[in-house]
Formats: C-alpha cells, structure tokens, sequence
C-alpha cells in the first residue's frame, strides 16, 4: 500500500489506506500538522455537523500553520513538519470528501452490527420487515406509500385494512397457500384512534363480525363513532361483505344511530313491561336490515377516497391505466434511487433534463418575497416522489394544469445537493393525455431550441393581461391573511385581475390568474367583511 507520506501509514494502516473514522483524522492533523488535541476535536466537531465552510476555513492552518502576533509558532501545519504543500492540500482535500460520511469508531462498529443484522432480516424475512418498516413510521403516509410501492415491485402483498383482521400495526398474515402478506393497520386510517382499535378488537374476538349492519349494532358507540365508520368505509375495511361502499354509507348513520338509542334505553335494571311483554316477539319479527340498490363509486373515486383516509392508494393505482405511456418515458423515481451511495451517479444527473410522468399528489402555490408566486408540487409514479419546484415565469404560464390529482408529465433539470432530497425543477407542464400526440410539437421546439427552425411567438403573460384589464382589484392585507382572501376569491373567479398590498413589506404584487375574480356585490361585500371597507378597492389605479 503506498501513501503520499509516510507519517500516513501508522495511522491509516488498520483500514488500509483509506479514511473511515473520526479518530483517525484527529490524529492526521495532530501528527502531521501539530495540532492539540482540543483543536483536533474542533475538526471533529466540525466534520460531525457536516460544516464543509469551516473544514475549507481550517485549510491554511493545517497546511502552513498558525503564528500570533509576535511571529510565535502556535501550530506548525504540515509543511514545517516536512510534508510538501501539494500532499498536504492533497490529504486535507481527502478529509474534506470524508466528512459527508465520518462516523467515529464506536458509532461506526455499531452502525456495522446493525447493517448486517437488518440485511439478514431483509434477506431472510422479507415480508415481517417490511412490515416493521411500516411501523416504525406509522405516522407518515409519504413514506408509507414508498414501501407499499417496494413492496409491489418486490412481490410482496399489501391487504386493504379489514375490521375483521386488522389490528393497530400492520401486521403479517398467512394464506391458505401458506404464503405471507401484510395486512393495513388500523392505525394508519384517518381518524380511527387506539380506543377505537380496541373496541373494535374486543367484540370481534367474541365473534367476527358479519356486515356493516352487525358491525354497527354491536360496537362501542362511545369508543367507534360516525366518523370513525365512514373513514373505515372509505377506505375498504368492510370490503370482505361483498357490499358496496355507496351502500355501506347509505345506511351507517341509521344503524349507529339504532345503536345509541338502545344503549340509552337499556340502563342495567331498566326494562318496561312493555319489552318483557313484547320484546322477544318484536325481535322475532323484526325486518331484516337491508342495503339499498346503489352502484358503486367509479375506481378513481375509490381510489381518491383510499388516498382521503390513508394517504396511500391500496387497493390499486391511478397510474396503472397510463403504465404503457409512462414505459415509454426515459426517466422515473426509480432511476432516482441509491444516490447516496453512488456520488458519481449524483454529479451525472445533477442539472440534466428529464421528463418526468406521472399524478400531483400535491400542489400549491407561494408567494416569495419579491411578491410573485411560485408552485411546490409533488409528482408520484409508480415507483415513488418527487418534490418539484415551479418558479414564477414557469408558474404564471402554466398553473392551471398544476392540479392535485392531475396526470401530467412534467419536463424540468434536475436538482441534486448533498443532504437534499432530489428535486425536479420545472420547466414545462404537459397533460399525460396529451404527452404522445405532442411528440411532434417537442421535436419542433427542441429544434428551435437548438436555432434549427424560429421559436414559437409567446402568449402575452399575466402582467400584460393585467395592464390591459379594464378594471383592476386591489386587496390591502396583512400575508397571514392570504390564504383567507385566495379561498374568497376562487368562490366567485373571473378575469379581473387582483393585485395584493401587504403595507408592513411595503410590497404589492399581483395574484395568480387563478386568483383573478368576478368582482360582483356578493364577492365585494364579503371581502369588506373579512379585510374591512377601506382595504377593498375596484379601480383602475393602485393605493396611492
């Protein structure tokens, strides 16, 4: 093994050449250098923290030292001590690259166990891991929809939660096959609490329950409530009845509610001669319940309601319908993947353009504060997600199509930075729909892009439209007050432009277009109401 110094070998010797804990670069600097042993911790300290501004600022004291003002050496630094300059820079350049991923020794030998223990258990236990993995960040659906992903593409089945088999966790079942799988937890469906959970445990255990009908009549009211019923509806735990969803929640309320009332009625004690007259009669004839005669919601409607109360889609996939268009893009989320152990990988797709397809699980728009506005989307495929930045002048054209929930293909670089998670950043947005019948039109583009043929002559953007409006909106409102006066407007939008006021900034920029109103009475009247009379003005000139 060769090393650029000598002074090295000692020290880097046990790991063979190469820099793997925090001690051994305390000791290159205090060796090589002639660093204390606080000033050594304070590179540790800083490598720990990640603080790459302070390592480069240690640089020429570790390489040419420290005097004070009298001339008196108080650190040597490498080349005093008979290192060359190049070799030095060159070793203090290698620690600089090790502090992304310095662990001290201890840490490192216990990061070590655990590894091979989770990959064994990975390995050997597939399902139960993931299963534990699910669990352990129970209350977070973006991650929880990244490992039912990985499950899927690995093989593994994730079950729709059922009242009947679900407990709070997921948790791991056997087939009749004898093959495992994972079943939802209860747990991680909106609110549905630990109390209800248990309730709901406890009068199976005594016996399962049949339907929705036998469910209602028999839970615990005070623990399993209307809310918690429907969030279970939605989201398939009573779909082993064979009953459908618009059926179940046709007749819920009635049934908890028949529930309830015979709660209250039969205190302990309190029966009337009336039921010990009539009531085993009245049972004996009593209609059975019955689900009215509903069709059931179409796929994407259940699917959306999944997604409502679990933050995942369980039982299927909007994008599997689309999977042969989206086979035919370059680039997914997958190809996103192990990026953290593969720099390299990280620097070639660092601000490379990519098309990216798939569905807006997420997307709003911000004000910065330049006073424009920007959009903050996530895109999900079918392998994961991808947060995406649209900045204003790409925002202003095209955030109509920047919908949650729609399919969309988004063009855009790619943003890689060390402790980030990728981003995409946004260039243009094309419908799903529409994607492959514009091929032809982004070859032209790429054409033109390239001076192969003349660039398209652009719309007129928001501010042009604005400037030439008629009649112009204006708001005077503080920034938390924002979101309240965009929610008051898309109730009555139209194409009059609003432009915001925010004094304490002394800042007035103009709204989205789909902040743009139809300024009639009622919309005016109830913008008085919330922001007050001389905060509202229609006009064709700003606050003086």
């Amino acid at each position: 093994m060769r090393y650029p110094t000598e002074k090295l070998r000692p020290i880097l010797e046990v790991t063979y050449g190469c820099m793997v804990y925090q001690e051994q670069v305390m000791q290159i600097v205090r060796d090589l250098a002639g660093y204390s042993y606080g000033r050594s911790d304070l590179v540790r300290r800083a490598m720990a923290k990640k603080k790459h501004k302070v390592m480069e600022q240690e640089r020429e004291c570790f390489v040419h030292g420290q005097v004070d003002e009298n001339g008196k050496v108080i650190i040597p630094g490498c080349v005093r001590n008979g290192v060359p300059e190049d070799v030095a820079n060159g070793i203090y350049d290698e620690m600089i690259s090790f502090a992304s991923y310095a662990f001290n020794k201890s840490h490192a030998a216990a990061y070590g166990v655990v590894t091979m223990q989770t990959a064994w258990l990975k390995r050997h236990h597939p399902v139960s891991f993931m299963a534990a993995m699910m669990n352990s960040v129970l209350g977070n659906p973006g991650k929880i929809a990244g490992y039912i992903q990985y499950c899927r593409s690995h093989g593994i089945r994730v079950a729709p939660p059922d009242v009947n088999r679900s407990g709070w966790k997921f948790t791991v079942k056997v087939d009749e096959d004898g093959s495992q799988y994972i079943i939802f937890g209860l747990g991680a469906v909106k609110n549905v609490g630990e109390n209800a959970v248990e309730a709901i445990i406890r009068e199976r255990n005594i016996n399962p329950y049949k339907d929705i009908f036998d469910f209602c009549g028999r839970v615990d009211t005070q623990q399993v409530n209307k809310r918690v019923v429907e969030s279970l509806i939605s989201c398939g735990a009573f779909d082993f009845t064979g009953a459908r969803r618009t059926q179940m929640m046709a007749v819920y309320e009635t049934e908890l509610d028949g529930n309830i009332n015979r709660r209250k009625t039969n205190v302990l004690g309190q029966v009337s001669l009336f039921d010990m007259a009539f009531g085993d009669e009245m049972l004996q004839t009593a209609a059975p319940s019955v689900l009215p005669n509903l069709p059931d919601y179409e796929p994407m409607v259940r699917l959306a309601m999944e997604k409502a109360y679990t933050g995942v889609y369980i039982t299927g996939h909007p994008l599997e319908g689309v999977r042969s268009v989206l086979d035919k893009l370059k680039f997914s989320t997958k190809d996103l993947a192990g990026l953290e152990e593969n720099p390299d990988l990280a620097v070639e797709l660092d601000g490379q353009m990519v098309d990216m397809g798939g569905i807006l699980v997420e997307s709003k728009g911000k004000a910065t504060k330049k006073g424009a506005f920007m959009g903050f989307c996530t895109l999900e495929d079918l392998t994961g997600q991808i947060e995406c930045l649209v900045f204003p002048k790409v925002y202003e054209r095209c955030q109509s199509q920047l919908n949650t929930d729609a399919l969309v293909v988004l063009t855009g670089k790619l943003s890689i930075r060390e402790e980030e998670a990728p981003k995409l950043l946004v260039e243009r947005v094309t419908p799903l729909e529409d994607w492959e019948s514009q091929a032809p039109l982004r070859r032209e583009l790429e054409r033109a892009q390239r001076g192969f043929a003349r660039k398209p002559q652009p719309q007129k953007t928001d501010a042009q439209l604005a400037k030439e409006s008629p009649k112009k909106l204006y708001l005077k409102l503080s920034r938390p007050q924002m979101d309240d006066a965009m929610a008051l407007l898309n109730t009555s939008r139209g194409n009059t432009p609003v432009y915001l006021h925010i004094p304490e900034e002394k800042m007035t920029f103009l709204a989205p277009k789909t902040g743009w109103c139809e300024p009639d009475a009622d919309l005016l009247q109830k913008l008085v109401t919330v922001f007050g009379e001389a905060n509202v003005k229609l006009v064709e000139t700003a606050f003086g």
